[in-house]
């Protein structure tokens, strides 16, 4: 087997983790990538990160989606994609990803 590419991600921020989505989308990337992920501390997310409330399937409540003002084209493109690639149960909560997202006219 050829060597793999090594790829460290320093942080666990939004843009890495979609140019980690995108590289996983390559076929075989298995086999052509060895991607490490390095990130202070246990909360992933950058500035974007968030947080969750059991009490409410799990839904994120914190300050994290602050980020994507101007990205949100790119932002739910990405997120359907996740969603797709994802298969969730119809029935499970949160299955699709219009159901994440909480409209909000401030």
């Amino acid at each position: 087997m050829a060597k793999r590419t090594r790829i460290a991600v320093i942080g666990g921020g939004a843009s890495a983790m979609a140019a980690v989505y995108n590289i996983t989308k390559t076929k075989n990337w298995r086999d052509k990538y060895d991607i490490t992920i390095y990130q202070q501390g246990w909360h992933i997310g950058g500035k974007g990160a968030s947080g969750r409330n059991a009490q409410r399937n799990q839904r994120i409540e914190e300050h994290g989606l602050h980020v994507w003002p101007g990205f949100y084209e790119n932002a739910f493109r990405l997120m359907r994609q996740c969603y797709e690639e994802l298969g969730r149960d119809p029935a499970a909560p949160l299955a699709r990803w219009d159901q994440s997202f909480t409209p909000h006219h401030l």
